[in-house]
């Protein structure tokens, strides 16, 4: 799992000292964050528009209601029942972000990231991921092999879409990052001729 993530080091201090030294290069840097999570981010609402086609009730799964629970069990997500599936609401949650977080293990993003923050949406996203045996009895070994025939995997809007064009977004990313490097470079380079 950690392949899916695009590792790039200096972003944070590059970016630091782009703000005080050098905003022009700055914006450029940031235009081409900004292009690729536009990109990434346009890409995982159309998988939404395909999963919501899939039925006639427009939902991944015939069973999977439109509206959120009326009367949702305690003990299903802390008291907030069972989601509903809404795609304008999931798309409209679809974000994309550049607050400094942690994304795995022991190393955090300041470059960007895609979020998915609706309850459906996660759910839909990472259903299965880490899941223990006998996991809800039969009707929750059905959920999921149904969404595993049906859409792949875990990982099937934000985390798909990014490995999809992870090598482009990469190469991208780590050009502007150098050529962000080299403007700060000479600049300081200016700065000590002085």
């Amino acid at each position: 799992m950690a392949d899916d993530v695009i590792i790039l080091t200096g972003i944070k201090e590059t970016i630091a000292s782009l703000k005080e030294f050098d905003k022009d290069a700055l914006k450029r840097f940031q235009k081409v964050i900004n292009t690729e999570l536009a990109g990434a981010e346009r890409d995982a609402k159309a998988l939404i528009s395909g999963v919501s086609g899939y039925n006639d009730n427009n939902t991944p799964m015939s069973g999977w209601s439109k509206a959120d629970a009326a009367k949702p069990r305690k003990t299903t997500r802390g008291g907030a029942g069972w989601p509903g599936w809404d795609a304008s609401a999931i798309q409209s949650k679809i974000t994309k972000t550049k607050a400094e977080g942690k994304v795995r293990g022991d190393y955090t993003t300041s470059a960007g990231a895609l979020l998915n923050k609706s309850a459906a949406g996660a759910i839909f996203e990472i259903a299965g991921r880490k899941t223990k045996a006998g996991f809800g009895g039969g009707s929750g070994q059905q959920f999921l092999r149904t969404l595993g025939n049906r859409f792949g995997k875990a990982s099937r809007v934000v985390w798909r879409v990014v490995d999809k064009d992870k090598e482009k977004i990469q190469a991208n990313v780590a050009r502007a990052l150098d050529e962000a490097k080299a403007e700060l470079q000479k600049h300081l380079g200016r700065e000590r001729a002085k």
